[in-house]
């Protein structure tokens, strides 16, 4: 029998610059019964150590934020807000939602028995209400006034009536979703309201600080709140805010540098099942069980709110002598990182607000625990997490100055290559792909704006413009990134991934076996070749000549 030869394909070229790996999650900074619940959603919702600890600080910042003061160094007795904001990109569908499920688990019962409390609370005296007329009935809602809202969660929402539920009296909240562009992409950060609502919000987080000045007609009026507070917990698709956080006006008012940073690599392609695994749940997990049983606890201790202006009082976490000198050496050990060849020279506005953030997170870590001083323990693993979050700003911004187009590109080659899908994406055309890619980039000009960027970088291959393959190359290079990442992270499945990347074999029997691709000249002779699977032949999708260079948007293939 004769051998169909398989075609040479061309390597793809980067659409993004290389970065450095993601940044180990520092889960021994953790209090042990957060750090095993951060262990358990991690195993039981197979999802990145990062995802589940963002989402646990979270929920602990929630219920610290009116409980303790951070010290400040600058000898303010009444200390500083607690309050945190903190942004986690993770892919759609991978767990996040799921992470925060259970981080968040007794503060949203709670929230939820409070809410329909207060709707029937509402409802009962409405109820009396419209049975009285003129006079009666004013006196009876004088009498019998409707109880204050008591929700301390947004989820879809704007500054704007956030901003005025502040000045109207709610002492403390949570802006807190697992749809993170939402906020960073919503009406909230526009270009004609942008500027007011990131000075509204650096306010809030410096000092619980609210005001606003309006019309007399404005239904959400005008009015100063001081000493609220407000904590920010965003999930966010890494697509749906990169256009936000590429946005210099962000970076330069301070505003991303006030967020706790965390972007992991997807676990795509590694998160297999067993049977016994079927068998294990969190609800019933003994680490989940101590850990809500903990938040429970400190959501039953007392609030500091001021029953005559709901002012936010809580008393100060100081810290003991030595992590005064732990703080000290932190602080100095970022400053000396901050000079033009510095590891944080890139990101000062980052870097600058590392140490405050230490201090934050230990109120926060130390509430949890239960400390009544932080000590140098609690302050070094603080330390731990803030330069964590500074280790991935840097990561990211590495990529901040490539384009949206590519990073779009970028993100329809990954979407595509995850192994839940891309057997249905090795051939496709340009109507599928307007129907069944992901939303942010279906829309007509920005497909084909991304269908050309990846044609012309040698990710797609075309003769028509209209019909797509995915370059075989471009699927080993990928798979065998998954088990590098995966290896970095300590997945018992790296091994096997790696050996599928240089070893897979041609699916079709027009390919009986397989041989390394050759490399081009420009290759590196470092770099060793990979092998792929075939393609089926498609009679509306020419294979290519080893040469091809005929296709819709011109370069070779």
């Amino acid at each position: 029998m004769t051998l169909i030869p398989e075609p040479q394909y061309s390597k793809p070229l980067p659409l993004l610059p290389d970065t450095a790996p993601p940044t180990p999650y520092p889960i021994e900074a953790l209090p042990v019964l957060m750090r095993e619940a951060v262990q358990a959603i991690a195993e039981l919702e197979q999802v990145p150590l990062a995802i589940a600890g963002q989402c646990s600080i979270g929920a602990a910042a929630h219920l610290a934020q009116t409980r303790a003061n951070a010290w400040h160094p600058g000898g303010n007795p009444a200390g500083a807000p607690c309050a945190l904001f903190m942004l986690s990109l993770f892919g759609s569908g991978e767990g996040k939602s799921s992470a925060r499920r259970l981080a968040f688990k007794t503060i949203d019962e709670a929230e939820r028995v409070a809410r329909n409390q207060h709707r029937q609370q509402c409802e009962e005296i409405s109820i009396q209400a419209r049975q009285l007329k003129g006079k009666a009935r004013d006196e009876f809602m004088e009498a019998n006034p409707l109880p204050d809202d008591p929700r301390t969660q947004y989820s879809d929402a704007t500054f704007e009536p956030l901003a005025g539920d502040f000045i109207r009296g709610k002492p403390a909240a949570s802006w807190d979703t697992d749809e993170g562009g939402q906020m960073l992409g919503g009406s909230s950060l526009k270009a004609d309201t942008v500027a007011a609502t990131l000075g509204g919000l650096t306010k809030a987080f410096d000092a619980g600080h609210f005001e606003r000045t309006r019309s007399r007609g404005n239904a959400e009026g005008s009015g100063v709140a001081y000493n609220r507070r407000l904590s920010i917990h965003l999930l966010a698709q890494p697509v749906a805010v990169a256009e936000a956080l590429s946005n210099p006006l962000l970076t330069g008012q301070g505003f991303l540098a006030r967020f706790l940073f965390a972007a992991p690599d997807s676990l795509a392609g590694t998160r297999f099942i067993t049977v016994e695994s079927l068998t294990r749940n969190a609800y019933s997990d003994a680490r989940m069980q101590r850990y809500w049983a903990r938040c429970k606890e400190i959501a039953a201790s007392p609030e500091y709110i001021d029953p005559e202006t709901n002012e936010v009082t809580p008393p100060v976490l100081a810290l003991d002598a030595a992590a005064i000198r732990s703080w000290a050496d932190f602080k100095n050990d970022i400053e000396s990182t901050l000079g033009p060849l510095g590891e944080y020279a890139g990101i000062k506005p980052f870097a600058n607000r590392g140490a405050e953030q230490a201090l934050r997170l230990a109120a926060v870590l130390g509430c949890f625990e239960g400390l009544e001083q932080i000590n140098g323990d609690c302050l070094n693993r603080a330390c731990l997490l803030a330069r964590y979050s500074l280790s991935e700003w840097l990561r990211y911004t590495e990529v901040g100055s490539t384009s949206p187009l590519l990073k779009n590109a970028a993100y329809a080659m990954s979407w595509m290559l995850n192994p839940t899908r891309v057997d249905n994406w090795r051939t496709f055309d340009k109507t599928k792909a307007g129907k069944s890619w992901p939303p942010v980039i279906r829309p007509a000009k920005r497909r084909d704006a991304v269908l050309a960027a990846l044609v012309e970088h040698k990710h797609l291959l075309t003769s028509n413009g209209e019909q797509f393959r995915i370059n075989p190359r471009a699927e080993a290079a990928e798979t065998a990134e998954t088990a590098e990442s995966q290896q970095r992270q300590g997945s018992p499945v790296a091994d096997e991934l790696r050996r599928v990347a240089e070893s897979a074999q041609p699916a079709h029997a027009a390919y009986p076996s397989s041989a390394d691709f050759p490399q081009s000249s420009a290759d590196s002779p470092q770099t060793k070749t990979q092998q792929t699977r075939g393609f089926p032949q498609n009679p509306q999708l020419p294979q290519p000549e080893p040469s091809a260079t005929a296709h819709a948007y011109g370069g070779e293939l």
